[in-house]
């Protein structure tokens, strides 16, 4: 029976040090490889000097682009996009900005019917979860979810585990043969191709009496000095809007809204997301209302 026990213990105590072993090799890689996502990317930007940042969801990836930007205002120009990025998400993406002291003359913040939303997307979530001992950033977005944040930061390796298919084996060794993703093209632009057959959606009827992060970015920006603006992207023509664009206008006085900027529907590719011509079309139409002006 004293055999039996000492078995057991040896073989959990080989199997924590196995977790803290792959745990740290795997943080190890993503932190310094070749950046495969923007979130790796943004740290190799610290210090520098970025004129535009445009942050938002999959409705600024593939709705801003920075190359005419910089071809019409001689100014440098960031899309930082994440597929289904949320309020919080953006907030964080913000504060992460700031903390690597990329410096700007302006930010962007794309809001549109994610002002209803105050959750966090999985997908982003699972984006950060590499370098959630790195900094206080990061951290404090994986504590949005207690029933997650403690196993992720104290249970070696579960992160990893966890997330196999988006973090795991083939992911980091991605990361260690340096091969690159289409995330950092263009300046984080990911132009959307064709035209679908129909553009039926509709926007919400009401909207949340506030959101927490969308008024969190705004006292970060005002505390920081961070000039920034909100604004929203353009919707297909046949989109239903049930005032839900004047009303979100009320919420966030100044708000830009390009929502009804662009009248060709050949120029989507769904209700929400322009095509690239779209994109190219809206960026000029962005560069004259507002770098212009």
């Amino acid at each position: 029976m004293k055999k039996f026990v000492t078995n057991i213990f040896g073989f959990a105590i080989a199997t924590l040090v196995l977790m803290y072993l792959l745990d740290f090799g795997y943080t190890s890689i993503y932190r310094n490889s070749f950046p495969r996502t923007k979130t790796q990317y943004l740290k190799t930007l610290k210090g520098q000097k970025i004129d535009y940042v445009f942050i938002g969801s999959s409705r600024v990836l593939s709705g801003i682009v920075p190359s005419v930007i910089e071809e019409r205002t001689n100014k440098k120009a960031l899309n930082l996009g994440f597929q289904a990025a949320r309020m919080h998400d953006i907030y964080t993406i913000l504060k992460l900005v700031d903390y690597y002291n990329i410096k700007t003359e302006k930010i962007f913040i794309q809001v549109d019917y994610a002002y209803n939303f105050n959750a966090t997307s999985p997908i982003y979530q699972t984006e950060v979860l590499p370098f959630i001992h790195d900094n206080a950033v990061f951290n404090d977005h994986i504590k949005f979810d207690p029933s997650t944040y403690y196993k992720y930061y104290y249970v070696p390796f579960y992160r990893y585990s966890k997330n196999d298919l988006k973090l795991g084996f083939r992911e980091v060794f991605l990361n260690v043969m340096n091969k690159k993703t289409n995330a950092l093209n263009n300046d984080g632009y990911s132009p959307l191709e064709g035209t679908s057959a129909t553009h039926k959606y509709g926007l919400p009827e009401k909207i949340n009496l506030n959101n927490v992060y969308v008024d969190s970015i705004q006292i970060f920006c005002k505390k920081k000095n961070i000039p920034f603006a909100f604004y929203c992207a353009p919707f297909c023509g046949h989109v239903i809007d049930n005032h839900f664009v004047d009303k979100l206008k009320k919420k966030i006085p100044g708000l830009y809204d390009f929502s009804k900027a662009i009248n060709d529907e050949q120029m989507f590719n769904d209700p929400l997301h322009m095509n690239d011509s779209g994109a190219k079309s809206f960026t000029n139409i962005f560069i004259d209302k507002v770098l212009k002006n």
